[in-house]
């Protein structure tokens, strides 16, 4: 079956959403810097020899790796392709005593990951491995986003360990059953929202009706449309960090409700107004028998929240709350909520407006365990900002990754061809500036709109 090339596969509801984005090869949804990536930090001797076969038996067990979508065709259709090998580049640092490996591994994290990754070349998984010496190493994995999400980046790495493992002669546990991605993207609407098609439409109908998506005014016009992605990266510290969880447990909120009301803030003070409709993401996996599965899954979101009224922090923490929740219970693919709520987008598509979502990175456990006798570490304290980055479809990206240190990194995507970076670093420090007083005194009066 593996061998075998299946063709004419109907399209999911998310790889038709990244079809709206199909800015050609280059750019939007199926260009070469649109990809998902996770680094990780190894120690023990690593046999390259069997983590290349590991890599791709990656491949043969999730088929959405080596998937092609035909998308100059009435009706774009998927086909999978037999399995190849990946393609792993191996890079040995220089030693020396000023080195700081730690420092090197996220600068060079940055670098594969800023790389050309053309989505007509299959697999779509690449694999950049960096030895720092015969027993300490960072491995870089990438993938096109039409073939993962950040989720399944964890699921890729916690099959290639256990993979890894077996091939170097060590009992493993059975993976669990991974269905393949065609047989989500063959499910009906009603289907995939798991019989409440109805309902949801009906909730996004109501819900954003006369809405428009908040959009951020631009430094300038767009000079050729073509993106030159930066990300700016900061750190929130422990204090600001803790406090925000703390006041998330006291209003029965996630952090991310906390994070994505000091953002709604945020919205209000950039354009002056006391409604926002700000896009996140959710993880789409709430069907049972697909969270082993690689893929696209992630929906975008749009929370509408009214800020009227609103006397202090807590006031907004709650409605943020209650729009969340009313969100996730009605999560479907974002074509069908845009389909009930005709020009919600027509604010962010006008000329020197952008929208910048905003979300908090939340996957499956980090594998950490000895795997074949190796022990690995996620990178996930970037604090490297980068002038060239990995791109996205369109507009900006907020996102924030809660750390076990109690830290808060943080990244703030836009693309410097409509943004100077100097407006990236002061929208950073605006954010900071009202979640550090937002969760240091939630009772406190808020400051006073301001008028634009």
């Amino acid at each position: 079956m593996a061998d075998e090339v299946l063709t004419g596969i109907p399209l999911s509801l998310q790889q038709q959403f990244f079809c709206s984005l199909d800015r050609g090869d280059a750019h939007g949804a199926f260009g070469s810097r649109h990809v998902a990536s996770s680094a990780w930090r190894v120690r023990g001797r690593l046999d390259v020899g069997a983590l290349r076969e590991s890599l791709d038996d990656v491949v043969e067990r999730h088929e959405i790796l080596r998937t092609s979508i035909a998308r100059d065709v009435p009706v774009p259709y998927q086909t999978v392709h037999p399995p190849g090998p990946v393609r792993l580049t191996v890079h040995e640092f220089p030693s020396g005593p000023a080195d700081d490996p730690g420092a090197r591994a996220e600068e060079w994290f940055n670098e594969i990951e800023s790389l050309h990754h053309p989505v007509a070349e299959l697999p779509h998984l690449r694999a950049a491995l960096g030895r720092f010496g015969a027993d300490d190493a960072v491995l870089v994995l990438t993938v096109h986003h039409v073939a993962a999400d950040g989720w399944s980046m964890r699921l890729i790495m916690r099959d290639l360990l256990n993979r890894y493992a077996h091939r170097c002669g060590h009992t493993v546990p059975a993976l669990p059953e991974a269905r393949q991605y065609r047989e989500y993207a063959a499910l009906s609407p009603e289907e995939v929202a798991g019989g409440g098609l109805a309902a949801a439409r009906a909730h996004w109908r109501n819900r954003l009706r006369g809405a428009e998506m908040t959009a951020v005014g631009t430094d300038r016009l767009p000079a050729g449309r073509v993106p030159a992605y930066g990300n700016h990266r900061f750190l929130l510290d422990e204090t600001v960090t803790g406090r925000a969880l703390a006041v998330a447990r006291s209003l029965r909120c996630t952090p991310f409700m906390i994070f994505m009301a000091a953002y709604a803030l945020l919205l209000r003070e950039l354009t002056g107004r006391d409604e926002v409709v700000a896009g996140t993401f959710s993880s789409g996996r709430g069907l049972e028998g697909f969270r082993d599965t690689v893929g696209p899954f992630l929906n975008f979101l749009p929370l509408r929240i009214d800020l009227s009224g609103c006397a202090a922090f807590r006031d907004v923490a709650a409605r943020t709350r209650a729009t969340c929740l009313d969100a996730y219970t009605h999560d479907i693919p974002f074509g069908l909520i845009e389909e009930e709520v005709p020009g919600l987008m027509d604010a962010v598509q006008a000329p020197g407006r952008e929208l910048i979502a905003f979300e908090v990175l939340q996957f499956p456990p980090a594998p950490t365990a000895a795997a074949g006798g190796l022990a690995v570490e996620e990178i996930r304290r970037r604090v490297l900002s980068q002038e060239v980055s990995c791109d996205i479809p369109d507009g900006g990206l907020w996102a924030l990754d809660v750390l076990p240190s109690g830290e808060t990194a943080c990244s703030l995507k836009l693309d410097a061809n409509v943004f100077d970076a100097a407006t990236g670093e002061a929208m950073a420090r605006a954010f900071e500036r009202i979640l550090r007083s937002a969760v240091t005194a939630p009772e406190d009066p808020l400051p006073a709109r301001s008028r634009r």
